[in-house]
């Protein structure tokens, strides 16, 4: 599991030659899923793995119903087969779903994206130090396969010589900042090193992107409405001490003036939450027969292109119920949702929802649903309680994992079972 998030990491920015916006991310996964069934590491849900059925099926007869009762349906077969893709891993639960190797997990995700907080700061340093910005990964990669379509180099603030954080390997800062989000909230859940949550912190703020931001804010108020808020009082300190630092420097400013961003048009913000809906609802609406059947799948995509707003984004629910109809949107919402139930933490479920429902394209990106893959879906149904309703077990060691070298935070607990 550890071993396909890392190739995810690495390998974001490679694409399929003649295939554009669609990343070798997704033929990544679909083999990881085919050797771990192999394997019997993982096996089938039944209830997921019929909602798909399901999924596929309604959804091809909407296809079919558009083609025939909507001459102005805009209808891509080779959309419709990228969504069953995605979600066919979604299909598949771990056969050991045990808090151990879930915590283990964590811990593999921590030191993965510490060491990618560290990359993302050797680029920014890099270039405040006077070295100009090279594209490692175009001069190694040949341009056949790489991945087009994406935001990959952005200034700091217009006119900056200064590129956002990438770590040289990011799709986009918005993703790398995504990851490292999900990184410090591996950190908090396993009470990994404090400088460990520092290096992410500042790492983060490096990406000047909010998506990560998003995901720890959210992840954070789970853990403070639950029973295991006590885990964060380690960090408070010199967790707030970093934030308070880095807000200072131009990139924690540039950070902060973007939480009202979603104000002003054309903003990054606006452009992943607002707009969307202001241009393709008008045109969903226009037609009480296109909301119930949609306009057939890829066609929000077209309406984005075709409305001149670079950057503008499709955010899940207008990609599936504009595509889809409220008919089979239902039914792919469903699965959709299925996706994030009972899983073994709910500071990793929640934010992740709430971001892929309201600021990303989390429908047919496979970079965007891998850690909901992950951090969710293949471990659910779970074992036993929630991390966040059994505050002890979130110390509980995982097998085979010498943290020793890790310095532990103050309090940090070790269950009695694991000693």
């Amino acid at each position: 599991m550890a071993a396909l998030l890392i190739l995810v990491i690495l390998t974001q920015r490679v694409g399929i030659p003649g295939v554009p916006f669609i990343g070798m991310t997704t033929v990544l996964i679909l083999g990881w899923v085919a050797a771990a069934a192999i394997c019997h590491v993982i096996c089938l849900d039944r209830l997921r793995f019929c909602w798909w059925l399901a999924m596929g099926g309604v959804t091809g007869v909407a296809m079919l119903l558009q083609q025939a009762w909507l001459p102005n349906a805009d209808i891509s077969v080779n959309a419709w087969l990228l969504v069953l893709a995605v979600w066919l891993p979604f299909t598949f639960r771990l056969v050991d779903t045990g808090r151990a190797g879930f915590v283990l997990l964590l811990r593999y995700l921590t030191r993965t994206t510490v060491v990618l907080a560290v990359a993302t700061l050797a680029m920014v340093g890099s270039q405040l130090a006077g070295v100009q910005y090279v594209d490692v990964v175009a001069r190694v990669v040949p341009p056949s396969f790489l991945l087009e379509g994406f935001n990959t180099l952005i200034p700091i603030f217009y006119g900056s010589p200064i590129y956002k954080g990438t770590a040289w390997i990011g799709l986009e800062p918005s993703i790398t900042s995504a990851f490292l989000g999900l990184g410090l909230l591996a950190a908090l859940l396993s009470r990994s090193s404090i400088w460990a949550i520092v290096v992410l912190i500042v790492g983060l703020v490096a990406t000047v992107s909010g998506s990560g931001v998003v995901l720890v804010i959210g992840g954070v108020v789970v853990l403070l409405l639950s029973r295991a808020r006590s885990i964060l009082a380690p960090y408070w300190f010199l967790g707030v001490l970093t934030v308070v630092a880095t807000s200072l420097t131009t990139f924690g400013e540039v950070l902060l003036s973007r939480s009202t961003e979603v104000q002003s048009d054309n903003s990054s913000a606006a452009l992943r939450s607002t707009l969307p809906y202001e241009v393709i609802t008008p045109q969903w609406i226009s037609d009480p027969l296109a909301m119930v059947l949609g306009w057939g799948p890829g066609s929000s995509q077209r309406v984005v292109n075709d409305s001149g707003l670079v950057g503008l984004l499709v955010p899940t629910p207008v990609k599936i119920f504009y595509e889809y109809g409220l008919l089979a949107g239902l039914i792919l919402a469903g699965m959709f949702l299925l996706a994030f139930w009972g899983g073994p933490s709910r500071t990793l479920s929640v934010p992740l929802l709430l971001t892929l429902l309201l600021l990303q394209p989390g429908l047919t990106t496979a970079i965007i649903t891998v850690p909901v893959l992950a951090l969710v879906t293949l471990w659910s149904p779970r074992r036993g309680p929630q991390m966040e309703d059994d505050p002890d077990g979130l110390a509980a060691r995982a097998p085979n994992v010498d943290d020793e070298t890790w310095p532990r935070p103050p309090g940090r607990i070790v269950s009695s079972s694991a000693r």
